[in-house]
């Protein structure tokens, strides 16, 4: 059934860094425009990081606009025809055929204009025009004071054209009610807009369908809509049969088709993927923990910003869900979206693979004036509005990241999530200094690097643990030392909340290193607190969270130490194995369970007064006296070859798909170069974009870049990397072939 149609509006854009009064004309002369896809970064910077990279954050904040032309035929005279925009950085004014038709505030957020009345539908040219107004905005969040992150400018998601009938749906929520106490209902709630000039009766139809697409339950509902007017519908389904429950280990899918139907016609269907399942986060005398599905679960949790080096959030949808499987397969079973919503491809993927989500509104410490407070608002309801039908999310933040209280502000942002969604509870995150006094209103007490033996309030999460930042512990090419003390920062607090009944779990920070504005860290603007760097190069803290992993879905052996000759006589290695015996050269050093942060699933192995010899260190996992698992590190040795790794070896030729690719400086054996700052030189062929810097300098003898498709160019594209002033190291070569686009 198809009566409702979506277009990919992604494509055929022209855009104009230029802030032209006229930009929404229809006759405008487009010369100045030059041919995009979108998501598209209204500057793609010039470097990635550097104490002067403030030049490169104050070039992005201007003004420019955006043109696509098209053309809708008769066929489209009797529809309603709207256009979404999944994210415009930071506040877009929407233009169709010269006739202004909207405005919107907030980078973060999803938004859809009726351009019924704008457009025509008799073949001739249709032009919508967007002034996307990028400038530092004080009245929308999060701006206003500092911003720890950088907002980039653009359009930075997709847009997308939907075609429906007048008589048609909106504002679909389902929801599993009874499934705590055993059933297996769907409750679904859709608003019925009769745009048409008669009286209406009508009939809702739910059909629920499992992963293979079969039919497990229906409901429906009659009622007449009045000519013009909206009208609410709620539906019960039959019960589902051995119903199977959406779980962080089992994320299963369901699908609930909602479809609308006026005598023998139906004039509207729209489907929704949800997931049965229960939460809930308790407060008691010996505990205060989370429930999923009545299993007790703690959150083992990361930070992540939505950003990349050079184009920030413009990002296609593979990149968005790629992020998701990387956290998911590091050990991790929820991710804090730090400190806005982000791409729906990001959450959908997190449904899909069972990463629990808690979903903030954007902020970050600065609460503004009325108008500001109006947007922060505008932007829960929006948030909540696109979300609420994702099974991963289980909060909202309803309170500006690390700020103060505002008693007034967060009374209404509670009331209204609430109101909204009775489902799930709201959170939010006071910064360290004010959790002693702060007013708590919210349903989940959220406090950042804090760890109490027993919280003031609860239920109690760390959103944000591990501050190591400042020694430069996560920085690529950190001495041995200091990459193993950025491990402990992690351990210890992870061991905290594993050991500590009253709280419920943690997030660290973060995911992936990121610019931000604030540089208070003072090293170019880039914050080293990732788990991976911003190239999503693991780092060895990574390691840590792996080896939280079931044996049964990885094993996980990796010695934490470079082995040479700054090499701590500790050596650490994280496993989820039941013993690890280690060698030197060949020669055992000692054989011991795990032994360090005892808390956790699976502790680490310290192995103490190992001392440095060159060579080879190994590592031997053992499950059950079995050897199961082998790790070795050598000492690294000459310079000899560089090495290039595609995160994807084929592109689509959409102007926008791209991929990441890492380069390795090794010794003749494989070994990579921890410390090395060699520069290297970068050349990619024209049937794609190297997006990133011809000479960069490795970071702890890596680094990365990407490469981009060009629009509607197929082909080959080759790229060489070589050590620039080197000759005697090995270049390395790479091919990736771009697909033409379908349709």
């Amino acid at each position: 059934m198809c009566v409702r149609k979506e277009k990919n509006f992604n494509t055929g854009w022209l855009y104009a860094p230029i802030n032209d009064d006229n930009g929404y004309r229809t006759d405008l002369c487009e010369e100045a425009f030059s041919p995009i896809c979108v998501p598209h970064a209204n500057k793609r910077l010039e470097t990635y990081k550097g104490e002067d990279f403030q030049e490169q954050i104050d070039s992005y904040h201007f003004v420019s606009w955006y043109r696509r032309h098209f053309a809708l035929d008769s066929a489209y005279g009797d529809k309603k025809i709207y256009v979404t925009f999944e994210g415009v950085a930071t506040i877009a004014d929407v233009y169709v055929n010269g006739q202004f038709v909207g405005n919107h505030k907030g980078a973060y957020t999803e938004f859809t204009f009726d351009i019924t009345d704008y457009v025509r539908t008799d073949g001739q040219d249709n032009v919508i025009a967007v002034r996307v107004d990028s400038t530092r905005q004080t009245e929308v969040p999060p701006e206003g004071g500092d911003v720890d992150y950088c907002l980039f400018g653009g359009i930075v998601r997709n847009v997308r054209m939907i075609v429906t009938e007048k008589m048609h749906m909106k504002d679909i929520t389902v929801s599993t009610p009874g499934i705590s106490q055993g059933g297996g209902q769907a409750h679904v709630k859709a608003l019925v807009v009769n745009g048409t000039e008669t009286e209406k009766n009508i009939v809702v139809e739910t059909v629920i369908k499992d992963t293979d697409g079969a039919v497990v339950a229906t409901g429906r509902r009659e009622l007449t809509v009045k000519k013009g007017e909206t009208a609410a519908c709620e539906i019960d389904t039959e019960e589902v049969e051995d119903v199977k429950l959406w779980s962080v280990d089992r994320p299963y899918l369901y699908t609930a088709e909602i479809r609308l139907k006026c005598g023998n016609t139906y004039t509207d269907a729209v489907s929704e993927r949800f997931g049965f399942r229960w939460f809930a986060f308790t407060d008691r005398d010996n505990e205060s923990a989370f429930y999923l599905n009545g299993r007790k679960l703690t959150l083992r949790g990361i930070n992540r910003h939505e950003q990349w080096p050079w184009i920030g959030r413009a990002v296609n949808d593979r990149h968005q869900s790629s992020d998701a499987d990387l956290i998911k397969k590091t050990g991790i079973n929820a991710v804090r979206c730090s400190h806005y919503p982000q791409s729906s491809a990001f959450l959908k993927r997190c449904d899909e693979i069972g990463l629990l989500v808690f979903e903030e509104a954007p902020g970050w410490q600065y609460v503004g004036g009325e108008a500001w407070r109006d947007v922060y608002i505008k932007n829960i309801e929006e948030m909540i509005a696109r979300d609420k039908n994702h099974p991963s999310v289980i909060s909202w933040g309803v309170r500006v990241n690390e700020s103060f209280d505002c008693h007034d502000l967060y009374e209404e942002t509670n009331r209204l999530a609430r109101n909204l969604d009775s489902t799930r509870p709201t959170h939010g995150v006071r910064r360290m200094e004010s959790y002693e006094d702060s007013e708590f209103q919210e349903d989940i007490f959220c406090v950042n690097y804090q760890y109490p033996v027993c919280p003031r309030k609860r239920p109690f999460i760390i959103t944000e643990h591990s501050m190591d930042w400042f020694g430069g512990d996560g920085c690529p090419g950190a001495a041995d030392a200091k990459a193993c003390a950025f491990i402990k920062a992690f351990g210890d607090a992870m061991d905290y909340y594993y050991g500590n009944p009253f709280c419920a779990g943690g997030f660290g920070w973060s995911m992936f290193d990121y610019n931000n504005e604030v540089n208070y860290t003072k090293t170019g603007h880039v914050f080293y607190s990732g788990l991976y760097d911003m190239f999503r190069y693991e780092k060895p803290v990574s390691y840590l969270y792996r080896a939280q992993k079931d044996i049964e879905d990885e094993t996980v052996l990796y010695i934490a130490n470079y082995w040479q000759k700054d090499s701590t006589d500790e050596i650490m290695v994280l496993s989820n194995c039941d013993e690890v015996e280690l060698f030197v050269n060949g020669r055992t050093v000692g054989r011991l369970a795990p032994n360090t942060y005892k808390n956790i699933p699976h502790p680490a192995f310290t192995f103490s007064n190992v001392k440095y010899e060159e060579g080879q260190l190994r590592a031997v996992g053992y499950v059950d006296g079995r050897e199961v698992a082998t790790h070795v590190r050598n000492t690294p040795g000459t310079a000899c070859k560089l090495a290039v790794t595609a995160e994807y070896n084929t592109l689509i030729a959409d102007g926008s798909d791209f991929t990441q690719v890492i380069v390795e400086l090794t010794d003749d054996y494989g070994t990579v170069l921890p410390y090395d700052r060699s520069e290297v030189a970068i050349s990619v062929s024209d049937v794609g974009t190297l997006i990133g810097q011809e000479k960069m300098k490795l970071e702890g003898g890596h680094i990365g870049f990407m490469v981009q498709s060009k629009y509607n160019r197929t082909g080959i594209i080759t790229g060489k990397v070589w050590l620039a002033d080197d000759s005697a190291v090995m270049p390395a070569t790479f091919e990736i072939e771009v697909k033409a686009l379908e349709d």
